[in-house]
């Protein structure tokens, strides 16, 4: 259970050095009116007029401070992810596997009232 637990902050590890998240200056927005845009530095390079269909370019960006910059995540390590993916895979495979059945459960059951039994049959014997 411990290889399952350690092999799952491994492939995490992994997948998180893999990764590289920085912001762009590209903002997606979503008006009240329903307009859609897609700005940068304050102006829209395309956006979409509900029922009106499309404007291109140069426009103010509609509500945007209403909107965040969109990320933009690189992959620095592509092997990292892969190996990231196959060890947490492992990790979360031997985990499922190391799940008692329902037979173990109940035997593991029975083998505790048999203790507690001999503990009970042990300690009357001592007072007597």
């Amino acid at each position: 259970m411990r290889l399952a637990l350690f092999l799952n902050l491994l492939g995490a590890a992994l997948l998180f050095f893999s990764f590289q998240a920085t912001s762009s200056n590209f903002i997606l927005i979503t008006g009240s009116d329903g307009t859609s845009a897609l700005c940068v530095n304050g102006k829209s390079l395309v956006a979409e007029l509900p029922g009106h269909g499309w404007r291109i370019g140069g426009a103010p960006c509609p509500e945007l401070e209403h909107g965040r910059p969109t990320a933009v995540v690189n992959s620095e390590h592509p092997f990292f992810v892969t190996l990231g993916f196959i060890i947490t895979i492992i990790g979360f495979a031997l985990q499922f596997l190391a799940i008692p059945g329902p037979r173990s459960i109940a035997a593991m059951r029975k083998e505790l009232r048999e203790a507690r039994l001999q503990e009970r049959i042990a300690g009357h014997k001592k007072s007597n």
